[in-house]
């Protein structure tokens, strides 16, 4: 078993480059087989590390030692490739998508653990050119995802203050955009804050809309914010972000299934996938016909109901 470890300088809010280095050096001399830092240095250098080290065919773990974006970027180099499975080592300013993992969570906090846990398949999004593990959305959220860097920086702020923060901002440079939008074939045009294309629980830095996605059930959460004025912003968002969507049925659509489709009329917007946004007029979000081995430590995956699909 080959060991890559990536790891992002710029995730969270101080350098930890040379402290994960030791710690993975004093773990890899433990254990056998080939193991590799590389340190990122620019916008999607990650998923590039990645389909350069493991071209060769050997079975390898990839670490992605950052946030919920070197995740993402380490997630698109991997896809498509059976001899690659990936984790999260958590050093970002989120870190939404190991959030999933409930009372495990601290686990992912250990190199060793990490190293000696098992693997099991995940569903993906694809989202244009893009596969996301997590939740992809677009309109006010993904535009408040743009901006939480903005916040997120400053001290004592936590990533769900920076995402609130970040929304407030939004409030201001306008919240509702008219959409084309199908579902399965099912048109469901109108005017929207928000819509969210959902494989896992939890984004912006704790919002957790869709408490039962479960990423192995091969099926996406989608969820329809409707119209909604400033009020009712302000009033919505800790429903929403508790996951009480079915609560709000007069504002949010729900549905399950393996398709959304939006168009966004009278120009462009922000697209959010697992954090990293991207502008567009028309985005299709789908249920991919790729999974991702994704590793954990040992009997992390026990709430998922589902047997486990270990290595």
């Amino acid at each position: 078993m080959n060991h890559l470890f990536i790891i992002n300088p710029k995730a969270g809010k101080t350098d930890r480059t040379d402290e994960l280095k030791r710690r993975i050096e004093r773990l890899m001399r433990k254990r056998s087989g080939i193991y590799k830092i590389a340190v990122t240095e620019y916008p999607r250098h990650a998923t590039e590390i990645v389909q350069k080290v493991v071209s060769g065919g050997e079975y390898w773990r990839v670490y992605a030692c950052g946030g919920d974006g070197t995740l993402n970027e380490v997630l698109n180099g991997a896809v498509g490739l059976p001899n690659v499975e990936i984790t999260h080592y958590p050093c970002g300013t989120g870190n939404d998508f190991v959030k999933l993992f409930g009372r495990h969570l601290t686990r992912f906090y250990s190199l060793e653990e990490l190293a000696d846990g098992e693997s099991m398949e995940f569903d993906l999004i694809k989202c244009m050119d893009k596969h996301s593990i997590n939740i992809c959305s677009v309109g006010f959220d993904a535009r408040i995802a743009g901006d939480v860097h903005l916040f997120s920086k400053f001290p004592f702020v936590k990533p769900y203050t920076a995402f609130t923060l970040a929304a407030a901002y939004n409030l201001f440079k306008g919240i509702n955009r008219k959409y084309s939008v199908q579902v399965d074939g099912e048109q469901l045009d109108g005017e929207y804050s928000l819509l969210v294309c959902a494989n896992s629980r939890f984004y912006g830095g704790g919002y957790n809309p869709v408490p039962d996605a479960d990423p192995t059930d091969g099926i996406l959460d989608f969820l329809l914010v409707k119209k909604a004025s400033a009020f009712q912003v302000a009033t919505l968002i800790k429903k929403y972000s508790e996951g009480k969507y079915r609560e709000l049925s007069d504002l949010i659509t729900y549905r399950r299934g393996r398709s959304m489709i939006v168009e966004c009329v009278g120009g462009r917007d922000v697209v959010n996938i697992d954090g990293e946004v991207y502008k567009c007029d028309k985005a299709e979000l789908r249920l991919s016909e790729h999974r991702m081995k994704f590793f954990a430590p040992k009997g992390s995956f026990d709430f998922f109901g589902k047997e486990k699909q270990s290595n």
